[in-house]
């Protein structure tokens, strides 16, 4: 009997095109990464200019997307594999390409003083569901459980239960007062 012994070997590295706009970071990551085309590719790496959302075409790619883009809309937006600001490392980035060509998501941590990838300005914003949100702006125009709960159609006991979660939620002890905080933080609009 013949025993073969297998030596682990490394996973074939990701197949990487890129679109990146900056001459010298496309050069770059030419380099370390070893660029395909969008046919062949696992992940594709796409620089975003701020203020810029990912093109349809882009979101449609059949791999892994890693974005690199400093818009708190896209960092937040879950769908994309990856996300990075456009100042990550080149190691960052190798890593990153790796990990999503995995199955993996990449995500930054924050930086000391600010949460996540979210403008300073929301940070105390309270997490209501959507529906707590809809209840909470009938409630702003001035509408009874019972008309909110024909409105919504659901129960007004239902109705009754998602205000209670939205007055924990608040810190508040009224409608009024709901309402009142709910407009501070943004989560009704006039």
């Amino acid at each position: 009997m013949i025993a073969v012994m297998m030596q682990p070997t490394e996973p074939p590295p990701a197949r990487v095109a890129l679109r990146v706009a900056d001459e010298f970071q496309r050069r770059q990551l030419e380099r370390a990464l070893g660029v395909t085309s969008e046919a062949d590719a696992d992940v594709l790496l796409l620089a975003l200019p701020s203020g810029q959302s990912v093109p349809a075409d882009a979101a449609s790619f059949d791999g892994a997307l890693l974005v690199l883009s400093d818009d708190p809309t896209v960092a937040a937006d879950q769908a994309l594999q990856g996300v990075l600001p456009p100042a990550a490392s080149l190691q960052q980035i190798i890593a990153a390409t790796a990990a999503v060509a995995e199955g993996l998501q990449v995500r930054l941590p924050a930086p000391p003083g600010r949460t996540g990838f979210a403008p300073p300005d929301r940070a105390g914003r309270p997490l209501l569901t959507p529906r707590e949100v809809e209840v909470l702006a009938l409630v702003g125009e001035g509408m009874s459980n019972k008309t909110i709960a024909r409105k919504l159609n659901i129960s007004a006991h239902t109705v009754k239960y998602h205000l209670e979660a939205v007055f924990t939620k608040l810190a508040v002890r009224s409608r009024a007062e709901a309402v009142t905080r709910g407009l501070r933080h943004g989560l009704i609009v006039v």
